[in-house]
C-alpha cells in the first residue's frame, strides 16, 4: 500500500468516526434537552434543569462513545479522561447557556445552540479521551 492510500484511508476513518460522533451526539442531546425541559415544565430552576440534562448527556455519551463511535470499552481510565472532557464541555456550555438566559433566548432554542457552538471542542476532546487510555 502506497502512502497515497494509507493518508485516503485515514481521512475515510477520521470522516466515519466524526459521523458516528454526530450521531452520538443526536442521541446524547436528544436526551439532554428531553430532561432538561420535562424539568422545567415540572417546575425546576433552569440551572438545575440544564445541568440534570447534562448528567443524562454525560452517560449517554460516554457509552456510545466507547461502543459505537470509537469501538472501545470503557474502563476507570476511560471514564476518568471522558469526564475530565466532559466538565470542560459542560463549562463552554453553561457560559452559552448563561448568554443565551441573559438575551432571553426560548427555552427550546438553548440546547442546540449551544450544542452547535460546543461541538468541535467536544469531539476533539473526547477522540483524545478514548483514544488515549
Amino acid at each position: 500500500m502506497n502512502m497515497t492510500n494509507t493518508k485516503k484511508n485515514k481521512r475515510r476513518q477520521h470522516a466515519r468516526e466524526l459521523l458516528k460522533f454526530w450521531a452520538s451526539g443526536v442521541a446524547s442531546f436528544f436526551m439532554h434537552n428531553v430532561v432538561y425541559l420535562m424539568l422545567l415544565y415540572c417546575g425546576t430552576n433552569a440551572s438545575v434543569a440544564y445541568a440534570l440534562g447534562f448528567v443524562a448527556w454525560m452517560t449517554t455519551n460516554f457509552l456510545l462513545s466507547n461502543y459505537f463511535t470509537f469501538r472501545t470499552r470503557p474502563s476507570l481510565r476511560r471514564a476518568i479522561a471522558f469526564s475530565i472532557s466532559a466538565a470542560i464541555f459542560f463549562a463552554i456550555q453553561f457560559v452559552g447557556f448563561s448568554v443565551c438566559q441573559h438575551f432571553d433566548v426560548h427555552d427550546g432554542l438553548i440546547t442546540p445552540i449551544v450544542y452547535t457552538v460546543a461541538f468541535p471542542f467536544n469531539f476533539l476532546m473526547v477522540r483524545y479521551a478514548m483514544r488515549k487510555q
